[in-house]
């Protein structure tokens, strides 16, 4: 079985999506990506990844850029569903990932991935790939590519 880590690698170079892999001291707050974001010179928008349980049982990675807020009423609105953040644990036994490290995608197809709008308004993209000590910075247009092909289903949620 593959790590969440090398489901994206693989899902980054099948879809020929140009990136660039940092190495780094651990990540696990804002503070710590600008840090390394000053240490490595990083431009463009960091990635928020929120996982997600619903009242139906069902888990949701909402993909968004930092500083934007979660709509809760609007994403019960969209799935027909209660939402809340998931618990470390279903983080790190669903999700596959560190707290604080939950990557855009490549995860099991159980979980679907909701796509905010901000994503839309950035060039750049920085993300975790699952793990602290590692950032992958690519163009988001490149990324976006790869959604579609996802076994995941993917909700774009509208502008405004």
């Amino acid at each position: 079985m593959n790590t969440l880590y090398e489901n994206i690698i693989t899902l980054l170079n099948d879809h020929t999506v140009r990136y660039h892999e940092y190495d780094h001291d651990p990540i696990l707050n804002y503070a710590d990506a600008e840090r390394e974001a000053s240490k490595f010179g990083w431009t463009g928008v960091e990635s928020k990844n929120v996982f997600l349980k619903g009242a139906d049982q069902k888990y949701y990675l909402y993909v968004t850029t930092q500083g934007r807020r979660v709509d809760f009423a609007q994403l019960k609105e969209v799935l027909d569903t209660k939402v809340s953040l998931a618990s470390e644990e279903d983080v790190r036994n669903v999700a596959l990932c560190v707290p604080g490290c939950v990557a855009p995608f490549g995860f099991s197809e159980t979980i679907t991935i909701i796509l905010d709008p901000s994503i839309d308004e950035c060039t750049e993209y920085l993300f975790s790939p699952g793990v602290t000590t590692k950032t992958i910075q690519t163009n988001m247009q490149e990324l976006k590519n790869i959604f579609p092909h996802l076994p995941n289903t993917v909700i774009t949620l509208p502008k405004g």
